[in-house]
């Protein structure tokens, strides 16, 4: 079967992978499996009788023994608070302010899938954010993608510029789209702490952050509240032109959470 006949029968499948991963502090990852919320603890210390999560990570510490002794320590810095005086203020040591409490951030469903596209008629998927800070102060949650959506062969479906005109869409700034001649892939964003380009009217778009581009990821929802619970949804947009290459695309899109800023 040639690819032109391929375009005559309008039969396109696209399918989007969600790559899903949590960052409390800057240097600590962890991941998100099958759509489903995962606990994140910097210290979780247990027996029978007791539970103890700490907020941040010390010095050192564990157990220790031999023959005549068992040790168990934990090693940082005791002099730590607020310290002030005329002209100055000292901040030492680690701000314990999310121990005991639970972060949470998800994205749910994992997988979008678009089956079959139809030159000139827009289809459409959802993705669901949640995220719980706990006592920590505030939060944000960024989303990039790896590339635009791809075909092995090399193939692309380009990220939007919306309407284009005067006035197209960017990385940060959302704009109109609303024309089925206006072809590409790109997200809304709707939900309380969304940035307020997407608040300002209906059918407002941004293009994906590229890391082939050597672009940062784009903030999608930021807070300086603590203990919320907050939810956002996605709405990924996808419109392809009449001589759009035969193939299945595919991408990855990353979303990172860090709480405390």
């Amino acid at each position: 079967m040639t690819s032109k006949l391929m375009v005559s029968e309008k039969l396109w499948f696209v399918c989007l992978l969600i790559l899903v991963f949590i960052l409390t502090t800057p240097s600590l990852p962890a991941s998100l499996a099958g759509g489903q919320p995962t606990t994140i603890f910097a210290q979780d210390m247990s027996s029978q009788n007791y539970r103890l999560d700490g907020g941040n990570f010390n010095m050192t510490s564990g157990n220790k023994s031999s023959t005549n002794f068992k040790l168990s320590d934990v090693v940082g810095q005791t002099a730590a608070g607020i310290f002030a005086s005329k002209g100055y203020i000292i901040q030492a040591g680690f701000l314990n302010g999310a121990a005991g409490e639970t972060f949470s951030f998800s994205v749910i469903p994992a997988i979008a899938d678009f089956q079959e596209l139809t030159p000139n008629s827009p289809v459409e998927r959802t993705l669901r954010i949640t995220i719980s800070n706990g006592n920590a102060t505030g939060y944000s949650v960024r989303a990039s993608e790896n590339e635009p959506l791809s075909t092995l062969a090399g193939a692309q479906i380009t990220d939007t510029v919306c309407n284009s005109g005067a006035s197209p869409c960017t990385i940060n700034q959302a704009t109109k789209w609303g024309q089925n001649t206006a072809y590409g892939f790109g997200y809304h964003m709707t939900g309380r702490t969304v940035p307020r380009d997407f608040t300002k009217g209906d059918n407002l778009f941004r293009p994906f952050a590229a890391t082939t581009r050597n672009e940062s990821p784009a903030i999608i929802m930021q807070s300086e509240a603590k203990k919320v619970v907050d939810q956002a949804t996605m709405t990924l947009h996808l419109n392809i032109g009449p001589n759009q290459a035969v193939g299945q695309y595919r991408n990855v899109i990353s979303f990172s959470a860090l709480v405390g800023v």
